[in-house]
C-alpha cells in the first residue's frame, strides 16, 4: 500500500521543477530540430492513450550519449541522444517513449516521492554546487533523485504492458519491442566500463521480458500485425547525421586530464579518480567516495564578486586562504549539507571573460588528509593549446544503403567505423554473427578515437 501519496498538482508541480534540472544537467538536444519535433509527435499520441490525456506532457531528446530514457511525474519524459543512435525503426521509438509514458500514468516515480520529500525541494546545497555533483555527495534536491529512482520489477513489468498497449492502439507493431530489448541487451553485455545502459540500471529487467512480450503478442494482439507500422526506413533517414557517444566539443577526457575545445582550457584531475562531465559542470570523485573536486563556470563577475556572492549564501562558513595557483581568491569552506557538515576549499580564477569556480569538498573530517589533492588539482588549471584537442569533432552516425544482406565484418570492411564491431552489430539491430538486412544500414564515422 502506498503511503503519502502526491496529488496530481503536486506531481505536476514536482514534475515541473524536475523537468528544469534535467534539461540543465544533461543539455537540450538542438541539433536536429525536425528529430525533435518528431519524437514529440509519437510521444503527444501515445499520451492521449495513457488514461491521463491532460497532463502536461513533454518529450525531450537530452544531448546525452548514454542509452537511456527517463519520465518524470506530472508528463515530461526524456529520451537521449544515445539510445536515439541504437533504435532502428520508429516502432521501436514508440515502445521506449510508451513504456515511459506508461510509468507516468501509473504514477511510478510519484509514488516514491513522499511530501516531505516535496517540501526540502530546492534545500541543501544543491543551490550552491552543481546538483549532479552534489547527487555524488549525496545531497541532491529531490529532483534531481527522481532521475535516479530505481523501478520496482513489478512497475517495469507494468510500464511494459501499458507501452504495449498504448503503441497497439496508435497503431505500431508491437513486434518492435523485442529488437529493442535485444538492443538493450547487446549494449550491456558489450565490453568496457560505462557500457551497461543506464536505461537497464534504473529500470530494473523484469524476470524473462523478450518471453512476456511474445506471450504478451499472443494473448492481446487480435489479428496479425501485417499494416501496422514499422517505418525503418524513415526512421533511419532521421537519425542520419547525428553525433554518435560522448560530443567531444563540449569536453572530453584523455586519462585523467580534462579537455574543453570551446573553452580552451585543460584540468588534470587526481588519478584513479572516477569523473564525470555534464553541461553544468565537470566533477570527479575519490576512489573511496568521500570526496569531489568540481569546476563550473561561475559567470562574468570578477572573482571577488564570485566569491563574496557564495560565501555570503547561507550555510556556508569561509574559512581560511589557501594558496592555489593561478586562482585570485581561493579559501577553505565549511557547508550545511541535507546529509550533514561538508568542508573543502574553493577557489575562483578568471580567464577568457569568465569567472570559473573549483571546489573540493569531503565530509566534515577529512579536510586534512584530501588538502594538499585539492590544491594541486585546482593549480592545474590551463590554457589548451593542443591543436588536435581544439579541432576535435564527434563521431557521426551514417546512413548508408546496401543491395543485398551482409554480414557485419563484410559490411564493416566496405564501410569503415570508428567504433568496435560488436557496436557496429548492437546499432544495427544484429548479432556480431548475424546479417545486416539490405536496405539502410548505419556505420560511426569520426570522433576523438581518430585522435593521436
Amino acid at each position: 500500500m502506498q503511503l503519502n501519496l502526491l496529488s496530481e498538482s503536486q506531481e505536476v508541480e514536482l514534475g515541473k521543477q524536475a523537468k528544469q534540472e534535467a534539461e540543465q544537467t544533461y543539455g537540450v538536444y538542438k541539433e536536429k530540430p525536425e528529430l525533435s519535433q518528431y519524437v514529440e509527435g509519437i510521444g503527444k499520441r501515445l499520451s492521449q492513450e495513457s488514461g491521463r490525456p491532460n497532463l502536461p506532457w513533454s518529450y525531450e531528446i537530452v544531448d546525452d550519449a548514454s542509452v537511456n530514457a527517463f519520465a518524470l511525474p506530472g508528463g515530461p519524459i526524456f529520451i537521449t541522444r544515445g539510445i536515439l543512435g541504437h533504435l532502428n525503426t520508429e516502432a521501436e521509438l514508440a515502445a521506449v517513449l510508451g513504456h515511459e509514458t506508461g510509468h507516468v500514468a501509473a504514477r511510478h516515480s510519484a509514488n516514491q516521492m513522499s511530501k516531505a520529500q516535496v517540501a526540502q525541494l530546492g534545500l541543501g546545497i544543491g543551490s550552491i554546487l552543481s546538483p549532479t555533483v552534489a547527487s555524488a555527495a549525496q545531497v541532491a534536491s529531490a529532483g534531481l533523485q527522481l532521475l535516479f529512482l530505481k523501478y520496482s520489477r513489478e512497475d517495469e513489468t507494468q510500464a511494459d504492458e501499458l507501452g504495449f498497449r498504448y503503441m497497439t492502439r496508435v497503431g505500431y507493431d508491437p513486434t518492435q519491442m523485442i529488437p529493442l530489448f535485444q538492443m538493450l541487451d547487446g549494449v550491456s553485455k558489450q565490453a568496457g566500463g560505462g557500457k551497461t545502459p543506464e536505461w537497464l540500471q534504473t529500470h530494473p529487467d523484469p524476470g524473462n521480458r523478450l518471453a512476456a512480450t511474445q506471450q504478451r503478442l499472443k494473448t492481446e494482439l487480435k489479428g496479425s500485425t501485417e499494416g501496422m507500422k514499422v517505418e525503418r526506413e524513415k526512421y533511419l533517414q532521421l537519425i542520419d547525421g547525428i553525433a554518435f557517444g560522448e560530443d567531444p566539443r563540449q569536453g572530453f577526457f584523455k586519462g585523467d586530464t580534462f579537455y574543453q575545445p570551446e573553452l580552451k582550457f585543460q584540468w588534470k584531475l587526481p588519478s584513479g579518480w572516477k569523473h564525470q562531465n555534464t553541461p553544468q559542470a565537470v566533477a570527479a570523485a575519490s576512489p573511496k567516495e568521500d570526496a569531489i573536486l568540481q569546476l563550473q563556470i561561475a559567470g562574468k563577475m570578477s572573482p571577488d564578486e564570485a566569491a563574496q556572492k557564495l560565501f555570503s549564501q547561507q550555510g556556508i562558513k569561509a574559512g581560511q586562504p589557501v594558496n592555489v595557483k593561478g586562482a585570485k581568491v581561493a579559501r577553505a569552506f565549511q557547508a550545511q549539507a541535507q546529509q550533514g557538515v561538508i568542508e573543502g576549499v574553493i577557489a575562483f580564477t578568471s580567464y577568457q571573460g569568465n569567472t570559473y569556480m573549483m571546489a573540493g569538498y569531503t565530509p566534515q573530517g577529512g579536510l586534512s588528509s584530501y588538502l594538499n589533492t585539492f590544491v594541486d588539482a585546482m593549480g592545474s588549471f590551463s590554457e589548451l593549446t593542443d591543436s588536435s584537442a581544439l579541432s576535435v569533432k564527434p563521431a557521426r552516425l551514417k546512413v548508408v544503403k546496401i543491395d543485398q544482406p551482409m554480414s557485419v565484418s563484410d559490411f564493416n570492411a566496405k564501410y569503415p567505423s570508428s567504433v568496435k564491431l560488436e557496436e557496429v552489430a548492437v546499432i544495427n539491430g544484429v548479432d556480431s554473427g548475424g546479417k545486416i538486412p539490405a536496405g539502410h544500414a548505419k556505420q560511426v564515422v569520426g570522433g576523438t578515437g581518430e585522435m593521436k
